[in-house]
């Protein structure tokens, strides 16, 4: 094992406490992948895609056991995640992803502050929303996490905050929904990208074991403090996010590069391509060297 492999394990475990917890980490598993794993977006993003889905099952059973799911909401959820999933896949190894999670970034660092601001709990006076609003908000969650490669969480708690749902609700309801979200997503990047299984099912497993343990601690807080851990995760990753999407436009600029992020190259690779440099000249020399004695 590897320094660079104990620390996606490392981020992986840490993801998966933040996602029990609060929804909410699912956004920080692409990045390592791609910083410490050596993978290109694209591919760190189906990878992540894959290793939610361990992520997924222990949130749902943990949440599930505690009867803080609302079976009816993530049903309707769900229905409209199914048809949008797969697009979002495709649209993933064929768009870039900027405006996106530009919008992704506003949304989530204007969730965290109107719950940090707001002065009544999240759970009193929440709503209950109706099939063709859940519809619509599982279809748009389900093209946008494909897309970004973030799971579903990171989408849906903000939008269900927005609406005034119960922040407990919120996270329970965004555990069960992952689970489509990540199945269908994952069946696109099969048609239209690349999944690294063995590193996305090592990283998911220790994932799991970090989502079993964040969601004691959702349970074991009041409502109040848990509205603020998650307002503040949500603050803190929708800054990320626009960090990231910003300084990634940059390196578009000035670079060219068709990803937001930067893609590692191996010492292997670049010693390759040096060696084929240095092949093509020689093939030069020896066609002018012909070139003179003829």
């Amino acid at each position: 094992m590897t320094l660079t492999f104990v620390a996606v394990l490392a981020a992986a475990l840490l993801v998966g406490v933040l996602i029990g917890c609060v929804g909410v980490g699912g956004v920080l598993l692409p990045p390592t992948l791609v910083y410490l794993g050596g993978l290109g977006f694209h591919a760190a993003a189906a990878t992540s895609t894959w290793a939610f889905l361990f992520c997924s099952v222990a949130g749902t059973l943990s949440y599930s056991g505690r009867r803080s799911i609302d079976w009816r909401m993530a049903a309707w959820l769900g229905a409209g995640v199914v048809p949008t999933a797969v697009a979002g896949a495709w649209a993933n190894a064929a768009l870039p992803e900027g405006l996106l999670m530009a919008i992704l970034a506003a949304l989530m660092v204007f969730t965290g502050s109107d719950a940090l601001l707001r002065g009544s709990p999240a759970d009193e006076g929440g709503r209950r929303l109706g099939a063709p609003a859940l519809l619509a908000v599982g279809a748009f969650i389900g093209f946008g996490s494909a897309l970004t490669g973030t799971g579903g969480a990171v989408l849906l708690v903000p939008v269900l905050l927005l609406l005034r749902t119960p922040v407990l609700a919120a996270v329970g309801a965004a555990q069960a929904v992952s689970l489509p979200v990540v199945i269908f997503s994952t069946a696109g990047y099969l048609l239209y990208g690349s999944v690294h299984f063995a590193l996305g099912t090592v990283a998911g497993l220790v994932g799991a074991v970090g989502v079993v343990a964040g969601a004691r601690i959702a349970h074991a807080v009041r409502a109040v403090a848990l509205r603020r851990v998650v307002a503040t995760a949500l603050l803190c990753a929708g800054l990320l996010i626009a960090a990231r999407t910003t300084w990634g436009a940059t390196v578009d600029d000035s670079t060219g590069a068709s990803d937001a992020w930067p893609t590692p190259r191996s010492p292997k690779v670049d010693l390759l391509l040096h060696e084929e440099g240095r092949k093509r000249a020689n093939r030069l020399d020896d066609g002018l060297r012909e070139g003179e004695a003829g």
